[in-house]
Formats: structure tokens, C-alpha cells, sequence
């Protein structure tokens, strides 16, 4: 990170102990990318580091292939860590950009080990114009865009990684970002220097590139601590409001910002349920933790998940982590509207987890059953779709294809072959899956034929 602020704007007194923060009142950190590769974490952690961000993301196409093993590593030494992202706002626009890097890796949970996610904001590395061809009044929307989809999604901001120079001529003051965005500034000098415009305090200060990026946060370890588990911004005023008496606020505030149309008013407080937050409306609810961050779900998925009871709808899929009407995934599980049965389905647990890998309802079709107690054949448990079954007892089993209608018309689970045992495989050029009984289906030269292979 601020390889193209070194670029353009140089640096002075590379290595020299920073003298605008007292020792003792600064946590000094550090950022890595793919182009560290594999990082020895217990020498960091010797040399005095003690919170990292790792790049994640660039625009809405590439992920650093050593995020996974850095972001891990650094947490097992013990380090508070985040992701950034490189924010490249030709490519795509600030709600993409931000969406991506969420998906990959740029979360954040009120853990007290998690930073929020970081907004890498500089010179243009590629082609473009070192502003990438926009205006400030473009930039300045295009980072709002960016921040405001990662508070809807998080419940809190991320921090703006950039310097005094570019920002001054690239956005300038053509933003309220300033007024609620934590500051990450970059100057490779012994002091911090001026800030970027609008800006009157920094949280984390990029010092040094050499021999790896460096950075110091500006107070204790405990406000360190403090900044990675709670949002240390007020939340824009549009986010808070307060219908029929209800104060509908933070990260449920700014869904149902964009929601209210289809949730109508709040019917309830919000309520703290410990590992994350959730209202009721006349129509609908928004759920939040910090892993899924805020969702809304209405109409025939919203029915189906109140009448579980509420209590119960949580202990049993977890929160929605996306949003709608006609299927709605959650933590642990999927609720599905299907329109020619006029019902919502759950899918959940293992066999959920089975039909999110095969394709969902791409594969399976709709859901045609919730989870129902199978009737032998070695199947505790089973889900019945539109094009096939998942089945689960002696293992998690998909029937389907050319090999499900004959299972079905046999009597599926309760029938002659019993339960899968296997998936569908590959035999030479045939596809085969082994039953319960002891049979073997082979689907071979467009037809499928029966084998007991064994005896149960």
C-alpha cells in the first residue's frame, strides 16, 4: 500500500523514529500485500507490531492470493488485523467495488480483533490520469458510494487510506467523508504533516515503505482495541430516524433506508440479541451481525421465517445474509419461495450446504419440501426439490438426473434400492450411484438399469 504515493510524492527520512507521537501513546503496525508473500509474523511480532491490514482486493476482479494465509497467520501471532481494498474508480462503480471486497475477505465483526476495512485511496498505477479521468465532485461520489454500501453491509465505515496530495487534487473538499470517516495518511517523513483537506485528526499514520510498509495508530493499545471492536464514527444522520416511536438506527438505519418502501413502519425496538441486532416492521425485518452484516427479507420468505418464531428462526438458520422476498440466504440455511406450490421452503444444515455447492436451484430446481424424516433406507433426513432429492444418513447424498425417476418411481428411500450411499460418479463412460440395498444404477446409452451389487 502507497507504493504510487512514494512514486509521486517521494520521501524523506525513510527508517527515522516518527517524532509528532509520543512512544507511549502509539501502537505501531503494519500492511502487507501479495508482493510480501509469505510473511514471518513472529518477527514482525518481535520487532513491536501489533496490527496489520492485508490487501484483499483490487477493483471488482482481482484477489491476493496469499490473503488467506496472511490474514490467518497474523491472527494466530496475535495481531489485530484487517483487509484493504485498491480502490481503482474507473473500473467500476463504489457500490461494486466495495460488494466485491466484501465478499473476499473485506468484513469486519465488533470482535476487538478486527479492523474495519480500508479504502486505499492514490495515484492511478495504470493508464488514466492520475485522478483516473474523474472530477473531485465524481471521486467525492465515488467514495461515498463505496463507504455508504460498506455501512449498509458492516455497520460501520471503513477507514480512508490515502495522502494530503492526492486527495487535495482529486477530491478536495468536495465530500463530507471527512466529517465520519476514520483517516489513514500516508507520509514517508519524521512528522505527519499536514492532513488532507477536511480532515482535523488521523487514526493511523503510514510512516515508512522500507523495508516493508509501516505505520503507527495514533493511541493506546486499549484505544486500539477499542477502534477494532466498535464504530468509532457517528453514523450519517439519514441512517438514524424514529417512526411511531421506534428509533430505527446504525446499520438497521441504513437499510431500512433503502428498504422502507417494501418494510413499512418499525412495530418494535431493535433488539440486542448478543451476537448481533435485529427489527421487526410491518412488513418484513432487518437482521445484522458482524459477520452478515444487515439484510432485509419480506413478503413470503418474511411470513415463513416469523412463523418459526423468532427466537427460534435465529437459533435454527442464523442471520439473513442477503436480502429479499422470494429466497433469502441466512447463516445456516435458505428459505425459497416456490410459486407453483404458493409456499417457502427451508433448506438447511448439511443438505443445505450440499445444494449451495451443486448450483442451488440451477441444479436442483426449487425446493419442493422442507427437511422431512425419511421412511428407511438408511435416510434420516431428507429435502425434495424439483429435479432431484438430497438425502441425508449415511453421509449427505444428491439423487437426480437421469437416475432420480427411476429411484422415484421404485419408492425412492422406502423402496427396493433404499437411500444413496454415494453421489452420481463416473464409471468409464457410464454414470453410476450406489443404493442402501446394495444396488447400483447405471445410466449408460440413455437408459438406466439396476445391479445388486451387494446385500445389506
Amino acid at each position: 500500500m502507497g507504493s504510487q504515493i512514494r512514486r509521486y510524492e517521494g520521501a524523506s527520512s525513510q527508517g527515522v523514529q516518527p517524532r509528532a507521537l509520543a512512544v507511549t501513546a502509539s501502537v505501531p503496525g503494519l500492511d502487507v500485500s501479495s508482493h510480501d508473500g509469505t510473511v514471518n509474523w513472529a518477527s514482525r511480532w518481535s520487532a513491536g507490531k501489533r496490527f496489520v491490514w492485508v490487501k484483499a482486493t483490487e477493483s471488482s476482479s482481482y484477489s491476493n492470493p496469499y490473503f488467506s494465509a496472511q490474514y490467518k497467520g497474523s491472527a494466530n501471532q496475535g495481531f489485530i488485523r484487517g483487509a484493504y481494498h485498491f480502490a481503482l474508480p474507473n473500473k467500476s462503480s463504489g457500490s461494486a467495488q466495495a460488494k466485491y471486497f466484501s465478499d473476499n475477505g473485506g468484513g469486519w465483526s465488533a470482535d476487538g480483533r478486527t479492523l474495519p476495512g480500508a479504502l486505499d485511496m492514490e495515484y492511478n498505477p495504470y493508464s488514466g490520469g492520475v485522478c483516473y479521468g474523474l472530477s473531485k465532485s465524481q471521486m467525492a461520489a465515488w467514495v461515498k458510494d463505496f463507504s455508504s454500501y460498506y455501512l449498509n453491509r458492516w455497520g460501520r465505515y471503513p477507514i480512508v487510506y490515502t495522502s494530503a496530495s492526492w486527495w487535495d487534487q482529486c477530491v478536495g473538499t468536495a465530500t463530507s467523508v471527512s466529517s465520519v470517516q476514520p483517516l489513514w495518511t500516508a507520509r514517508y517523513a519524521s512528522a505527519v504533516g499536514t492532513l488532507p483537506a477536511g480532515w482535523t485528526k488521523h487514526t493511523v499514520w503510514q510512516y515508512a515503505e522500507t523495508p516493508y510498509d509501516q505505520n503507527f495508530f495514533n493511541g493506546t493499545s486499549a484505544a486500539l482495541t477499542a477502534f477494532a471492536r466498535s464504530a468509532a464514527t457517528t453514523p450519517p444522520q439519514q441512517c438514524t430516524t424514529t417512526v411511531n416511536g421506534y428509533r430505527v438506527s446504525g446499520a438497521i438505519g441504513c437499510k431500512y433506508a433503502t428498504a422502507k418502501s417494501v418494510l413499512g413502519n418499525p412495530v418494535g425496538a431493535m433488539v440486542n440479541r448478543g451476537d448481533g441486532y435485529y427489527q421487526l416492521f410491518a412488513n418484513g425485518a432487518i437482521t445484522y451481525s458482524g459477520a452478515t452484516g444487515a439484510h432485509e427479507l419480506h413478503g413470503s420468505v418474511y411470513s415463513r421465517w416469523k412463523s418459526l418464531g423468532v427466537s427460534a428462526a435465529f437459533t435454527r438458520l442464523g442471520y439473513a445474509s442477503s436480502d429479499g422476498n422470494a429466497d433469502v440466504l441466512f447463516g445456516r440455511g435458505e428459505i425459497v419461495w416456490n410459486a407453483g406450490r404458493s409456499h417457502a421452503y427451508i433448506v438447511e444444515g448439511g443438505i443445505w450446504q450440499a445444494y449451495r455447492k451443486i448450483g442451488g436451484s440451477t441444479a436442483m430446481g426449487l425446493p419442493k419440501s422442507d427437511m422431512v424424516a425419511g421412511r428407511g433406507g438408511g435416510v434420516k433426513k431428507m429435502n425434495w426439490f424439483e429435479s432431484g432429492a438430497i438425502t441425508w444418513g449415511s453421509g449427505i447424498h444428491v439423487v437426480r438426473g437421469a437416475i432420480y425417476p427411476v429411484w422415484t418411481r421404485s419408492g425412492s428411500e422406502a423402496g427396493v434400492y433404499g437411500g444413496p450411499t454415494t453421489d452420481i460418479y463416473r464409471s468409464g463412460s457410464a454414470m453410476k450411484q450406489n443404493f442402501y440395498h446394495g444396488y447400483t444404477l447405471t445410466y449408460a446409452g440413455g437408459r438406466v438399469t439396476a445391479q445388486r451389487t451387494s446385500t445389506r
